[in-house]
């Protein structure tokens, strides 16, 4: 669906969706691209690029940008990266979030946060090094021969 106007998606699924301002209440969106705000209640979407502020309550999403906040109660998503606050409600879990400013309230989780994605990175960095290292090792050998 595409329109700039406000798009109000109710018990059904719409491949994509561009508008201003999005509502999705007992229904799935595949991919969207906001304006405006969005708003997801007891459904979900996958994809989405917001330029203002984004709630889910009961329900998912896929990776989510947004140039405002974003609120998750009872709910998920892949990860979050947004311009304004990332809020955590309960019975919420994000894969990972880029936010300015982070808050989790109880029964919120995030699984990659800030020092364990540095974790990771570093993990990653040495895994990657050994992996080049040994291969330049058996390729040094093999021109010897």
């Amino acid at each position: 669906m595409d329109a700039m106007q406000d798009v109000q998606v109710e018990k059904g699924f719409v491949g994509a969706v561009r508008a201003r301002d999005v509502t999705v209440r007992n229904a799935a969106a595949g991919a969207v691209a906001a304006s405006g705000d969005v708003i997801v209640t007891n459904g979900g979407m996958g994809a989405a690029a917001v330029a203002g502020n984004l709630a889910i309550t009961n329900g998912g999403s896929g990776p989510i940008a947004a140039g405002g906040n974003i609120s998750i109660v009872n709910g998920g998503c892949q990860w979050i990266a947004a311009g304004g606050g990332a809020t955590l409600g309960e019975r919420s879990f994000v894969g990972a979030v880029l936010s300015p400013k982070v808050v989790v309230e109880d029964g919120g989780k995030i699984l990659l946060d800030l020092p364990r994605a540095l974790a990771f990175g570093a993990a990653m960095g040495v895994a990657i090094g050994l992996i080049v290292r040994g291969t330049r090792r058996t390729d040094d050998s093999s021109v010897a021969d």
